[in-house]
């Protein structure tokens, strides 16, 4: 199980122009749609509707919103940086700079829920956030995620 193997590079924003986490939503899911098959409304609506349940920020500046959608074929991954940080109401109630959005079928459980317990584990090692923010393009992202992929 891999990271880069469900990363949708082309969606990977290194510069998250968004003010909030809600205009965010916005955000990734128009990119994503042209992806993956599925409507950016209904991306946004499902992440929306995720978020509302608690937030997916899990501390030192990460937040990975992740929902389940009935017509998608494949789980996907994608991310966005935002080095001034959006709030995220995280519980250690600093911004979020790295965000890393999950998204995956409904009949899919097992590998989504590995996979973001992956992603948590990966996201909470300061050096790979530190080169993560460091990053200037969807390729040196894609690049780190590859190595810190196969330190696992």
């Amino acid at each position: 199980m891999k990271i880069c193997d469900y990363l949708v590079e082309e969606c990977i924003l290194c510069e998250v122009k968004s003010r909030n986490k809600w205009d965010f939503f916005g955000e990734i899911a128009s990119c994503l749609a042209g992806k993956v098959r599925v409507s950016a409304e209904k991306i946004q609506k499902m992440l929306e509707e995720r978020e509302r349940l608690g937030s997916t920020a899990i501390g030192e500046e990460i937040a990975i919103p992740h929902c389940r959608l009935e017509d998608l074929e494949k789980l996907v991954i994608t991310a966005g940086i935002k080095r001034e940080g959006l709030e995220f109401e995280a519980l250690d109630k600093k911004p979020v700079k790295l965000i890393f959005v999950v998204l995956a079928p409904t009949n899919e459980s097992s590998l989504y829920l590995k996979i973001l317990a992956h992603l948590a584990r990966i996201l909470k090692q300061e050096k790979v956030r530190q080169r993560l923010l460091a990053a200037r393009s969807a390729q040196e992202i894609k690049k780190i995620l590859e190595e810190v992929d196969h330190a696992f």
